[in-house]
């Protein structure tokens, strides 16, 4: 190890003491310039600041050649490298999404004219059109999701929705679970409202549909993303859908926020695939780094796609499912609605393969295909030998990360409270192909 005396770093910029501390580097860390990595930015770092977050965009993680990306560097304005730390492991999955307790489905009747409402059902207020409409949902054990009383059953036309009684949760969801008996082959758009007094309610955006696809190992999901988090306490909560028999929805859970907000995913398109027949698409993939999902999107109208997702990091190593889903875009003007990207297990693949199921193809069918990651961040000593640049992308380089812990046990406050640097420009080594 050869030491390197880290730049000056002012820890408070309200005091003019500063603090230098000497932090060791690795030999080879220090022997590699900026111009051998394939992909650079150059960062404008906050006034001041002596400790400096910053983010590798989707590009630069494209470039990547290491899983843990060992290949990340921060170098200075005379090409020596900066002491930094990563954030977080990059090659970890996140922790496992929390869940809520389930909320009973109670099912929703209309409220003809000259119709008695049972003495356990309560009136609701619905907006169709514009226009409020009434109906009555059975409250009790009566009113579950499977089960109404035989008066219900014969006096009642029971609706495509369902309501759930949120309001004794704490809790604050960024998904919902829905527990449902589905018509197979076809997904189901739900629509999600919120309301504390059955009267008002709000639109709660959803992101994505619920399927069922027959087979063995066939798609299947049951989980919608909300576009803003949504608090539960004091709120019921609404399912309506429409156009299709055979939906039965007995439950609903909550996938619960994470007690920090975390970073948004980035993205980047994939180079262009080659095709195997009419069924399947292969990618040679230009980045080491694990991937969070895939995004696989299509700009022909009523499309319905089932796919399955596999992987390999050698020729001759078998295929290896890592996913799967279905690719549609269904509906038209405002309601029509696209799938999300698929999840991934947050490996490293060499190779990426793309297949049709259900006897479809994919040949004629215009696809996108997107990268999706982590964010990946890092922290480093800043001082005045700047401006900075941020290097990504070389092959067998040696890691030269310092625990995150020895810089934060400098700093004045949170990591996460760091000022950012951002990224003012960005360039590519001449030889580096681009990834689309």
């Amino acid at each position: 190890m050869k030491s390197i005396c880290a730049l000056t770093m002012m820890l408070n910029a309200a005091r003019t003491a500063t603090l230098a501390t000497c932090i060791a580097l690795p030999v080879a860390a220090a022997a590699q310039a900026p111009a051998d990595f394939a992909w650079r930015g150059t960062l404008e770092v906050p006034p001041q600041a002596s400790l400096v977050r910053a983010a590798l965009p989707a590009d630069a993680l494209m470039r990547l050649r290491s899983a843990q990306a060992s290949d990340v560097r921060v170098f200075d304005a005379k090409g020596q490298p900066v002491p930094f730390a990563l954030a977080a492991p990059v090659d970890q999955p996140r922790p496992a999404r929390q869940t809520t307790a389930a909320f009973n489905a109670l099912p929703l009747f209309s409220a003809q004219p000259g119709l008695q409402i049972p003495p356990s059902g309560v009136q609701v207020r619905v907006d169709e059109g514009g226009q409020q409409r009434s109906v009555w949902v059975q409250m009790g054990p009566q009113g579950s999701a499977s089960t109404a009383s035989p008066a219900t059953a014969a006096n009642a036309t029971r609706l495509p929705s369902a309501l759930f009684d949120a309001r004794a949760s704490a809790q604050t969801i960024t998904a919902i679970v829905i527990k449902a008996q589905l018509p197979a082959n076809a997904p189901i758009r739900f629509n999600l409202s919120a309301s504390a007094d059955l009267a008002q309610w709000a639109s709660v955006p959803l992101r994505g549909r619920a399927y069922r696809f027959d087979g063995e190992g066939a798609p299947v999901n049951d989980t919608l993303e909300l576009d803003e988090p949504l608090k539960l306490q004091g709120h019921y909560l609404r399912l309506d859908w429409q156009g299709q028999e055979g939906v039965v929805v007995e439950a609903l859970q909550g996938l619960v926020a994470p007690p920090v907000q975390q970073a948004a995913q980035v993205s980047a398109p994939l180079p262009e695939p080659r095709h195997d027949g009419a069924q399947a698409l292969e990618w040679d993939m230009p980045s080491a780094t694990p991937l969070a999902a895939l995004a696989l999107s299509t700009s022909q109208a009523n499309t319905l796609l089932p796919v399955r997702v596999l992987g390999r990091n050698q020729a001759s190593e078998p295929w290896r499912l890592l996913s799967q889903g279905v690719i549609f875009r269904l509906g038209s003007g405002a309601g029509e609605s696209a799938n999300t990207p698929l999840p991934m297990p947050r490996v490293a693949v060499r190779w990426l393969r793309v297949e049709a199921t259900n006897g479809l193809r994919l040949e004629g069918v215009p696809l996108a295909a997107k990268a999706v990651f982590d964010p990946v961040e890092l922290v480093f000593v800043a001082g005045g030998s700047g401006p900075y640049e941020l290097a990504a992308g070389r092959t067998d380089t040696p890691p030269a990360s310092l625990p995150l812990g020895m810089l934060a046990a400098v700093a004045t406050g949170r990591i996460e409270d760091l000022p950012v640097a951002r990224i003012t420009a960005s360039s590519l080594r001449p030889d580096t192909p681009p990834s689309a």
